[in-house]
């Protein structure tokens, strides 16, 4: 597992995929830790990856999480 971010810190999903590649990796999943889509979304989603999560938005799972915690 490499981090990588969409925003000004390093390193960039893309820098992260080419050291994943350097390293013989060629099947790169990107899972993204976002809620909704929208502009962060849509970024990984050209980086050259294998596959790219979708947003977490209405899962049941993240709602029950959201509940247990308000409650």
């Amino acid at each position: 597992m490499v981090p990588a971010y969409l925003t000004s810190a390093g390193p960039t999903v893309p820098e992260a995929l080419a050291a994943l590649r350097a390293a013989g990796h060629r099947r790169i999943a990107v899972a993204a830790h976002l809620l909704a889509p929208g502009r962060f979304t849509h970024a990984p989603a050209g980086c050259g990856a294998w596959t790219v999560s979708q947003p977490l938005a209405d899962h049941p799972r993240l709602a029950r999480v959201v509940l247990a915690r308000w409650g």
